[in-house]
């Protein structure tokens, strides 16, 4: 199945043959050197190389609240370069739906996983296969949100055997 049939499928079935969602350790907190609102993030995936990611959660987390804990990777989100530094994906964090500035922020932290385990929506199986690239904006046409202090898309927890991502301030927002 090429992409182009992959994106007219419903949205659980696209995000589970287009998303790979891993958990992974925040092994590293540097502040960005070219912006003060920035982290890069150096993380065990469970792969044997350590991945780095770039993200704006300065004004939420310090360095020491991150370190050690287990976020949820967008893995396979299209590389980009944010302020000369290369980041290979995008944690996920809630905020809340009442505010449009980007003001609030809350990491999903999954301890209850360990690095390298794939997520999926309730009843779909990680993927058999290696998935190419997904770009930001096909990433954010299936939008995850948090219902009840649980992460969902249509209506499917996400998670892995039985265990589901929650978070704790925002249970009822947006997940970018």
């Amino acid at each position: 199945m090429d992409i182009a049939e992959i994106d007219k499928l419903p949205v659980l079935e696209r995000f589970s043959k287009r998303v790979i969602l891993k958990v992974s350790e925040i092994v590293k907190v540097e502040q960005h050197p070219g912006g003060s609102f920035l982290y890069i993030l150096t993380l065990n995936t469970g792969d044997p190389e350590e991945r780095q990611i770039v993200s704006s959660i300065v004004p939420f987390y310090k360095p020491e609240e991150l370190l050690h804990k287990h976020i949820v990777l967008v893995y396979n989100l299209k590389p980009a370069n944010f302020r000369g530094v290369r980041s290979n994906g995008m944690l996920l964090a809630a905020s809340d739906p009442t505010v449009t500035d980007k003001e609030t922020c809350e990491v999903i932290f999954a301890p209850q996983f360990i690095p390298g385990t794939i997520l999926e929506p309730e009843g779909f199986e990680p993927p058999t296969e290696e998935l190419c690239y997904v770009k930001p904006d096909k990433f954010f046409e299936m939008q995850l949100y948090t219902k009840d202090g649980f992460v969902e898309l249509e209506g499917k927890k996400i998670g892995s055997n039985g265990q589901f991502l929650t978070v704790q301030t925002y249970k009822n927002g947006e997940v970018g």
